[in-house]
């Protein structure tokens, strides 16, 4: 699920039915719904509850970003994808990925 103004409603049902079916979900592009993010950080921080399932994963993506919130950051795993700096041939790993 792609994040902007407006989707705050969208991706809280979202993680509700994901979390509860133990079925993976993505929010991309978290850096451009930084007023969300206090809804992030208490959907992070309830990821040990009971009530979630056990198969459920949560991946975000975003650019980088000062206001991004730390916390999420210090309790995630992170991986980091550095651009070559050739237009084609990020074209070109972003299809084969």
């Amino acid at each position: 699920m792609s994040l902007g103004q407006g989707q705050g409603k969208e991706a809280e049902s979202m993680y509700k039915k994901c979390s509860q079916d133990g079925t993976w979900l993505m929010y991309q592009n978290t850096h451009l719904y930084l007023s969300w993010m206090g809804t992030m950080k208490k959907i992070v921080e309830n990821l040990g509850n009971s009530e979630v399932n056990g198969e459920f994963r949560l991946f975000l993506t975003t650019a980088s970003v000062p206001d991004f919130p730390a916390s999420i950051l210090q309790s995630s795993v992170k991986m980091t994808v550095e651009s070559t700096g050739d237009v084609k041939q990020m074209m070109l790993n972003a299809w084969n990925n």
